[in-house]
């Protein structure tokens, strides 16, 4: 039982890690799009949806 315990959750860690990986090449896409004055600091996840929700309220200002 124990043996089948840690399968699973080995199992559960790798899906995990790709769900990360997967959430974190996003972020870096959605950061190659934002204009960002500071370029050589990287923006935090939260620093990125924030800019992202500006830059799209600016483009659709533009747009109307």
């Amino acid at each position: 039982l124990a043996r089948a315990q840690r399968r699973r959750r080995l199992a559960a860690n790798a899906r995990e890690r790709r769900r990360m990986l997967g959430l974190n090449v996003a972020f870096d896409q959605l950061r190659s799009v934002i204009p960002n004055l500071e370029s050589d600091k990287k923006l935090s996840k939260s620093e990125t949806l924030q800019m992202a929700q500006i830059y799209i309220a600016t483009l659709s200002e533009l747009l109307h």
